[in-house]
């Protein structure tokens, strides 16, 4: 018996004598009291041993019995692994002792009664068999590992698994440039879509002057579909952000497995195998959570866009297709703050961290999110009411008295707002106090038509009335238009002419439009009979 085998030994009686309690660990010993810890060569498991929990060697504080077993066992067998022993006859004899029994390991050439491990009662207690058993059940095992071992160390067996690491890394640059080939090739289509989609949101003023003048030509068709075709071409961009996240994960995950399948190749690495695949329960709950993140949007669109169908025969299509925008974009954020969070949550439970360690961290932060960023808080609250009252929702025009421009965006933090010169606004929801929204419901434009003071006055109304009907039943026009036009008044009289006002209800964002094509052809019918007309559109709000 060798020297630190004896050292165990006294260490593992003191120990024991220290238990009154304790005289027969296989008997005595509850299993909630025992810690044990596999014993590996070159990464493979052959052997549990055990110790009894919370018990330190004198001397050496913090040191465990069973962290110094496991390393004087495995440095044994790396020792007999480089002695070069002879395969052929390599033999592991037993001698059973009264508190442990002994496996040496010999051959017929220069190993000679290499001691190799040590099985206690504890042991055997924990396999749940006698230690006799357990001894002779093991060193069949042990022979296995140490022959096996050897031969993985062979010039021989080390070129082959050369040449098969060398082919592993061929094949994976092979699949890494298929998988950035496709990649570029959704990439190209996401660009596309994006171009699509701002060229739609920069048009939102002029699709329906565009239809108007038949200049559709010069823009995409899908115009026409206006709010609708951008969450279509929205969840098509989410689809295509998916499928590039799902090849960026598929590239990360085949590289994890070559370099894993690669360092096992070799007994001297095969322990970095075992640790890159030893959190592979955590790896894949944050590639899931990605993935489900990523995928999300596509599921939330998808049901804002069917609930089209529903809404083909309803009255309020615009206003409803405006509202399922802005809750799909909203609804993105909290879907994923919600998934990142259970994420979170189920990582920490698979590192055996305490549930309530987590709730109380969060407790603590949300504590002081909402006292040191009590601003963010306010814009939460702001948003979630302007969402609930519908103030405005994605593609509506609004003035804040301060700046005016459609609503490109919103979440719960913040607004942004798009101008007519292409300026983009970002607002804190916060500060939103007083809203005009000028497309909600529906709309209506003040025409200013000033006639020389001789103008047969009669004659002037009569062709406005005209020029009013015309537009109703005109099958471009007349879905625009709620009613008839309200003559409210001759507003003034000068010297040289006299001020007419009219008012056109529309329906939202139509009404510079109407009002444009309502002076045109009111220009056309007065020219008809020579009366001279200067018509002003009145709005504060020039778009």
């Amino acid at each position: 018996m060798n020297k630190a085998n004896l050292v165990l030994g006294q260490t593992l009686e003191k120990s024991q004598n220290s238990n009154e309690n304790i005289t027969q660990f296989n008997s005595l010993t509850p299993l909630s009291n025992i810690v044990y810890k596999p014993i590996k060569i070159d990464g493979r498991e052959i052997l549990k041993v055990a110790a009894i929990a919370g018990q330190e060697i004198q001397g050496s504080s913090n040191t465990f019995p069973l962290n110094i077993r496991v390393r004087l066992y495995e440095k044994n067998l790396r020792q007999t692994i480089k002695n070069c022993f002879d395969a052929d006859t390599l033999k592991l004899t037993l001698e059973v002792l009264e508190k442990q029994t002994l496996v040496f390991a010999s051959d017929a050439e220069e190993l000679k009664n290499q001691e190799l491990i040590a099985i206690t009662d504890l042991d055997a207690q924990i396999h749940g068999i006698s230690r006799e058993d357990l001894a002779n059940q093991i060193i069949g095992f042990i022979r296995d590992a140490l022959i096996r071992s050897q031969r993985e160390r062979q010039p021989d067996y080390l070129f082959r698994q050369i040449l098969i690491s060398t082919g592993i890394i061929l094949a994976l640059i092979l699949l890494s440039f298929l998988i950035s080939i496709w990649q570029k090739y959704y990439f190209n289509k996401y660009q596309k879509l994006k171009k699509l989609i701002e060229s739609l949101k920069l048009s939102y003023p002029q699709i329906d002057e565009l239809r108007n003048y038949q200049q559709l030509s010069i823009v995409k068709p899908e115009l026409n579909f206006g709010q609708k075709q951008q969450l279509i071409w929205e969840q098509q961009q989410d689809k295509n952000s998916f499928f590039r996240s799902l090849l960026q994960v598929t590239h990360i995950i085949i590289w994890l497995y070559g370099i894993s399948w690669i360092l096992g190749n070799f007994p001297y690495s095969r322990w970095l195998q075992i640790l890159l695949l030893s959190d592979a329960m955590v790896l894949t709950i944050i590639i899931g959570t990605y993935l489900i993140i990523r995928i999300s949007p596509v599921i939330i669109n998808w049901f804002a866009i069917n609930s089209f169908q529903r809404l083909e025969t309803e009255t309020s299509v615009q206003r409803t297709v405006s509202r399922a925008i802005t809750f799909s974009h909203t609804l993105q954020g909290i879907v994923i703050f919600i998934l990142v969070f259970l994420g979170i949550i189920w990582i920490f439970q698979k590192l055996n961290i305490p549930l309530v360690l987590v709730l109380v961290a969060v407790g603590i932060i949300s504590l002081t999110v909402s006292l040191g960023g009590h601003n963010l808080v306010k814009d939460i609250i702001s948003g979630i009411l302007i969402l609930r009252e519908d103030q405005y929702a994605i593609g509506d025009l609004i003035d804040l008295d301060y700046t005016m421009g459609y609503v490109e965006d919103m979440n719960f933090r913040v607004t942004q707002l798009r101008d007519a010169g292409g300026r983009l606004t970002t607002i804190p929801n916060s500060k939103i106090s007083t809203i005009h929204n000028l497309t909600k419901d529906w709309a209506s434009i003040d025409l200013k038509i000033k006639v020389n003071l001789d103008t047969n006055l009669s004659q002037a109304l009569k062709l406005i009335k005209k020029v009013n009907n015309e537009l109703i039943t005109d099958t471009n026009w007349g879905d625009k238009i709620l009613d008839y036009a309200s003559i409210l008044a001759v507003n003034s009289v000068s010297q040289m002419e006299v001020e007419i006002t009219i008012r056109v209800k529309t329906r939202p964002r139509k009404q510079w439009n109407v009002a444009r094509e309502f002076c045109y052809r009111l220009k056309q019918n007065f020219e008809r009979e020579n009366i001279a007309v200067n018509a002003t559109i009145t709005s504060k709000y020039k778009i």
